[in-house]
């Protein structure tokens, strides 16, 4: 189900519901931004906080257009799975002193409109949201009672007009009018706030309230001390605000109050932007970024992460052709699995997705990536009992915590963010140090090509005539010292830190002159004696 500004209010008790009634919740997201630059880049080289600090800045200027919800709800009786599914659309929002901004790629755009990416239900009906910390500065303004006046001071002239026109309606009405009652008919949920304010502020005596049968609707009775009527607390106008003002904050805080496991997939990117949007600015230390997410969301499972690891348990002919979102999905959904081929719980969705259902779709991705969890947990959990029998979704869960908090990091220096703990040690080979000994500055390009046929490398300058090499595999770094041995162009070793960094170097020199100096002194000194 797709849910925007005008259906969401209506469907929170029903998603809040589900959430309640769910065993875990499957998880995606889509962006303003393609991934493209030096920036994004995946290298060999990079450790999980070299990979944040380089992003972090440039994240920051993106936004999740698009939320994923799947809800996973295990029938006891049935022994199956019924998935309610949810896209939720998003859109920044002006508030006061707080803009929320972005940026749109021009290739994002494209990429979005191959995918049928709808923009009106963005830019006209996204749900708004707030960050932990805008929504702290937001409450602050509150108490000092200053948000009313920023309110008004951040107005357009349209919105200017619209409210002089409310309040020039009430102020006919009193003059020119016998009736005891009018209605103002105030869609917005933030202007409705505003002239509530103003009129009281304006017109003293009179007394405004909430439509009863129309929340739309503001009520205004001409004596305020009128039998039958309260005025609606200043209290509960600035929590209907903040309300409005939340939006989608609301599930993510209800994900969190819940803590209902989070299913996703290769979701680094995903927690990265969720921190940004829903929490605050990204801290300048990685370790702070990964515990305030994990204060948020204590359990992440990341299906990306468990493929990889479950795939080494299968033989070449049995193992999914990649562990791409669309490829694992179809390998379970197509029945391919050889260790599933009997007693798997059904999985059901209770709204179909619409029949034009694309890949990159938040809603549909968050299903795919639950539905490939309870495969592989299913999977995982009979291995541990030594029979293929049904399964529950505990024992799932607890056959798959081996994996929890455990993101999975493409093509880096180690295999996966530890949401938990220290992340794992470097996975990858020794870096090889190469030197040009034609060439006065070394020609990157020129040796990432000479490299290429070897297996997958990367390499980066680390000086005028030198550069490091990380390769993926400890048989590509094998290969090239081998081929480079006696290589007249260029010299390739092993890389060492005291022979071939700068201050190593420096170290070893200044080592030196220390013991010569230290010798001269002892021979000066016999010699005098």
């Amino acid at each position: 189900m797709e849910i925007t500004r005008k259906n969401f209010s209506e469907q929170l008790e029903n998603i809040t519901k589900n959430l309640k009634r769910s065993c875990f919740v499957g998880f995606d997201a889509e962006f303003t931004a393609i991934l493209s630059g030096d920036c994004f880049k995946h290298r060999l080289f990079d450790t999980n906080k070299e990979r944040y600090d380089l992003i972090k800045n440039e994240v920051s200027k993106m936004i999740m257009t698009q939320v994923g919800l799947t809800m996973f709800q295990y029938d006891r009786e049935q022994d199956s799975y019924i998935a309610v599914g949810y896209t939720f659309h998003l859109c920044p929002q002006v508030v006061a002193d707080i803009d929320q901004s972005f940026i749109f790629q021009a290739s994002t755009l494209q990429f979005l409109c191959r995918h049928n990416f709808n923009f009106n239900k963005f830019t006209y009906d996204g749900l708004p949201y707030l960050s932990k910390a805008e929504e702290a500065y937001l409450q602050q303004q509150l108490k000092h009672k200053t948000l009313l006046g920023n309110l008004i001071q951040k107005l357009t002239i349209e919105d200017e007009r619209e409210l002089q026109k409310y309040c020039s309606e009430v102020s006919k009405w009193l003059i020119d009018n016998d009736e005891e009652t009018i209605y103002l008919d105030v869609q917005n949920p933030l202007m409705r706030y505003i002239v509530h304010s103003e009129i009281r502020n304006r017109f003293p005596d009179v007394l405004t309230t909430d439509s009863l049968g129309n929340s739309n609707k503001v009520l205004i009775y001409r004596d305020k001390y009128v039998e039958g009527a309260n005025s609606a607390p200043t209290a509960i106008l600035e929590e209907n605000l903040m309300s409005y003002l939340l939006g989608f904050s609301k599930i993510i805080n209800l994900l969190a109050a819940h803590q209902k496991p989070i299913i996703g997939h290769n979701n680094f990117l995903d927690l990265v932007l969720l921190h940004n949007q829903f929490i605050g600015p990204l801290p300048n230390k990685y370790c702070v970024f990964k515990k305030n997410i994990n204060n948020l969301f204590p359990i992440i499972f990341d299906t990306k992460y468990i493929s990889f690891e479950m795939a080494k348990k299968l033989s070449y002919d049995e193992v999914w052709k990649s562990n791409a979102l669309q490829d694992l999905y179809e390998f379970f959904s197509e029945g391919k699995c050889r260790k599933l081929q009997k007693g798997v719980n059904f999985i059901k969705l209770s709204t179909p997705f619409d029949v034009k259902q694309s890949y990159h779709e938040a809603g549909w991705d968050s299903y795919c990536s639950g539905y490939c969890f309870i495969r592989m947990g299913h999977w995982a959990a009979c291995e541990n009992r030594g029979k293929y029998r049904l399964v529950g979704p505990s024992e799932k869960l607890g056959a798959l915590a081996p994996y929890c908090n455990k993101v999975n990091v493409i093509r880096g220096a180690v295999p996966f963010m530890n949401l938990v703990d220290v992340d794992p040690p470097r996975h990858r080979p020794e870096l090889l140090h190469i030197k040009s000994t034609k060439e006065r500055i070394i020609n990157v390009g020129k040796v990432t090509s000479a490299l290429a046929s070897f297996g997958s490398i990367d390499v980066k300058p680390y000086g005028k005539r030198t550069a490091l090499i990380a390769a993926n595999s400890q048989h590509t770094a094998d290969k090239i010292l081998k081929q480079f041995k006696n290589d007249a162009e260029y010299r390739i070793a092993k890389f060492n830190v005291i022979r071939h960094s700068p201050t190593g170097r420096m170290a070893i020199w200044g080592g030196a002159l220390i013991t010569g100096s230290l010798l001269l002194y002892l021979l000066h000194k016999r010699v005098n004696k």
